[in-house]
């Protein structure tokens, strides 16, 4: 989706671009790791902690760039094993 709205604004195609959104995806997917891994939220998604605890002496800005990049990662999983699905089949 990003990159069609990129592309509506330059009109022109280009390799370069491309590789430079990858590569914009993959410090963002590597930082959702490192997000997720810090925030143990693996933890959470499996039901072993029950209990969500939230460092209120955290900024906002954090915390909210930590989760976005988690959901970038996983953005960027399903984006690109639905590519290598649909090039298989």
């Amino acid at each position: 989706m990003m990159m069609g709205m990129a592309k509506r604004l330059t009109k022109k195609s280009s390799a370069m671009r491309t590789w430079v959104f990858r590569i914009i995806a993959l410090i963002i997917a590597g930082y959702g790791v490192y997000a997720f891994v810090k925030r143990d939220i693996g933890s959470y998604l499996l039901i072993q902690n029950q209990f969500a605890f939230f460092d209120f002496e955290e900024p906002i800005v954090q915390f909210l760039l930590d989760y976005i990049a988690v959901l970038g990662l996983f953005t960027a999983i399903g984006h690109y094993t639905f590519g290598i699905i649909r090039k298989l089949y």
